[in-house]
């Protein structure tokens, strides 16, 4: 039984057996086993403790089936960046040590837990439950299951339990906000500020300005990145797209007919019947007398459509008679829907009372759910036997793609012949060109183009997924780096760039100098070319201006002589003056609070449970073996 499993403690008899095992390991290999030499393979050690390969490698692998599941076909893209994965088994790596480290803080501390927790825990694990009470059967072949025995599983929940005893309470009840700390910032954030715009049109002044070649020299010089030609990159590539696969596949209605008869489970129309409705609306001055009529009349076995021309609400009512058509479940809101599908045929349902009004529902017909006829769904029959045919063709192409291109690594001639593939050609593509052609445009494929194994290799490259649907594979013959263009070709541009940054300094100093004025007399003239949105409401998150120029409206001082801001907003500079500071009422600062103290508790629990770690991290003596970590990410990536 699971008591005869745990012991009191965490120094005991299993600690004594493990430590003999260990000892008659150590006899049995014999005085030979010693002058072995054994490469240490385990990455880190904290303290007594050492994270192996292994422990390593399964909570990588745990960690990207949960990507999996959560982010499907976009985890196995950014699996296939080769930094990305880097950057995770690091990642995974150091929460292991974190863990470990805390875990033994906490053993050190002489925090202990006893066996009746461990059980107690242990008994309220759902996995272990059957028919909502502790199976003792199921629990012992779930932890065989996981590679232990009920000691060592018994040991491990006790450390957790020993954990989460010192973590959970720091955690939880450190990051619960103050009351005070939740109305300030619901205040902060909800406030709404009203301002009076003067945006200032500097086309004018531009035209009026000039550029002198030492100024545009100093420009170029100086914004060097905004004048560079992109990488470019020259390759040959072959599409496999399975919807181009559709169109070499042939068929005849004997096809589609066999198909039909092994696939009939997708093609079943679903049960539908005919219902009549009769509706009395809530809000109806004559509701109850109708409804009393239509109860007498029903109950006198009248007919339910000329019941529903007469008393019904439901628009088109009096032409249809009442009648819903033919529907299926879910047509209909769900208590009709409820009460429509539990009826027999030609039954009519009791009332159904709603904030609509009162409802009643007849079944006119009930037909059974079934395959229809070849003739009338062959058209869907057709296209689902399509995408399954290219589906499979598509898949074996691939296969072949994969195959012929890496056997064939110098051309793609010999792959395209197996495939009735034409070779293309990209005679340049610039790096992040959004406007090239597909699938130029598409990131896979611009990613793989500008990698450097493929650049550098000189042989075809491995297959590129574009998407479920669609594979690729590229030879680069011809790559550019990025490069800066020569003042002479960009000269324009530069020209340019310099008119419009002495237009924006000068018309900043004309607005400041009349906000200045403004505090003088508020009747002062507007500066030329000056246009004024005044008593203007901006809220955060506001698309009346933009984003950078919201920002600095919410930062102008409640008090003091500068209440104002200028900055470039909707394309013009713009002066915003401060005239009034709001917050939302009560009770809508209320609601916001509610919202925000779940967000707040998250950032504070992140933020302890870090500060844990780092005191762990503190009291603990972490060696990494850089060797054995750097042999076990060579080990995945070649696997991969």
């Amino acid at each position: 039984m699971l008591s005869d499993k745990l012991r009191e403690g965490a120094q005991g008899k299993i600690f004594k057996l493990l430590f003999w095992i260990i000892i008659l390991s150590f006899i049995f290999a014999g005085v030979g086993g010693y002058l072995i030499p054994r490469l240490n393979t385990d990455p880190v050690t904290v303290g007594d403790y050492k994270i192996s390969a292994n422990e390593w490698n399964e909570q990588y692998n745990r960690e990207t089936q949960q990507m999996h599941r959560i982010y499907g076909a976009q985890a196995s893209r950014l699996l296939e960046n080769q930094q990305y994965v880097a950057a995770l088994r690091s990642s995974v790596l150091e929460s292991m040590i974190d863990n470990v480290a805390l875990s033994s803080a906490v053993f050190s501390s002489d925090v202990r837990i006893g066996d009746e927790q461990v059980r107690e825990v242990i008994r309220r694990t759902p996995a272990f439950q059957r028919d909502g009470r502790f199976d003792n059967d199921l629990y012992l072949a779930s932890v065989r299951n996981m590679g232990m025995n009920p000691e060592y599983f018994g040991e491990q929940m006790r450390l957790s339990i020993m954990t989460d005893f010192v973590r959970n309470p720091a955690v939880n009840t450190g990051a619960l906000p103050l009351p005070y700390e939740l109305e300030q910032t619901g205040r902060l954030l909800t406030q709404a500020r009203t301002v009076s715009l003067y945006s200032l049109d500097l086309t004018r002044l531009k035209q009026e300005l000039t550029a002198s070649d030492a100024e545009v020299q100093s420009w170029y010089d100086d914004h060097q990145a905004d004048y560079m030609a992109p990488a470019n990159v020259k390759f040959t590539y072959l599409v496999l797209d399975s919807n181009e696969l559709k169109k070499t596949i042939k068929y005849t209605d004997d096809d589609l007919e066999n198909y039909l008869s092994l696939n009939q489970d997708d093609f079943v129309r679903p049960e539908h019947r005919s219902v009549s409705h009769i509706l009395v609306k809530a809000d109806a001055a004559d509701a109850a007398e109708r409804i009393a009529a239509i109860d007498k009349a029903l109950a006198a076995g009248e007919d339910f459509a000329k019941l529903a021309a007469q008393y019904s609400d439901d628009p088109g009512a009096k032409d249809s008679h009442g009648s819903l058509g033919s529907v299926a479940q879910g047509d209909l809101a769900p208590n009709l829907d409820a009460a429509a599908f539990a009826l027999a045929e030609g039954a009519v349902s009791q009332k159904i009372q709603d904030s609509f009004g009162t409802h009643y529902i007849k079944v006119d017909k009930i037909e059974k759910a079934a395959v229809p006829p070849f003739a009338e769904i062959k058209e869907q029959v057709a296209q689902a036997y399509l995408n399954d045919q290219a589906r499979e063709l598509y898949q074996n192409q691939l296969n072949t793609l994969s195959d012929l291109s890496f056997e064939n690594p110098d051309s793609l001639d010999v792959t395209a012949q197996a495939l009735g593939l034409a070779v293309q050609e990209c005679t340049g593509l610039d790096q992040g060109d959004a406007k090239a052609v597909w699938p130029l445009n598409t990131p896979a494929l611009q990613e793989a183009a500008f990698t450097e194994d493929n650049i550098t290799s000189g042989v075809n490259s491995p297959v590129i997924t574009i998407s479920d649907t669609v594979s690729a594979v590229i030879n680069i013959h011809d790559y550019r780096e990025a490069q800066l263009r020569p003042l002479t070709e960009v000269k324009a541009l530069v020209q340019d760039a310099v008119l419009e940054h002495k237009a924006q300094e000068q018309g900043k100093d004309m607005l400041i100098k009349f906000a200045k004025d403004l505090k003088q007399d508020p009747n002062a003239p507007l500066p030329q070319d000056a246009v004024l949105t005044a008593d203007l409401k901006v809220e955060r998150g506001s698309q009346a201006v933009d984003p950078a120029f919201g920002q600095a409206i919410f930062a102008i001082p409640q008090s003091g002589d500068a209440q104002y801001c200028v900055g470039p907003n909707k394309g013009r500079e713009t002066l915003a003056v401060l005239k009034s500071v709001s917050s939302a009422d009560s009770k809508a600062l209320s609601e916001y609070e509610n919202l925000m103290r779940a967000q707040l508790v998250q950032y504070g629990q992140q933020k302890l449970q870090r500060a844990l770690y780092a005191g762990a991290r503190a009291m603990s003596d972490i060696e990494y073996n850089e060797e054995a970590i750097n042999m076990i990410n060579q080990q995945n990536s070649d696997a991969e």
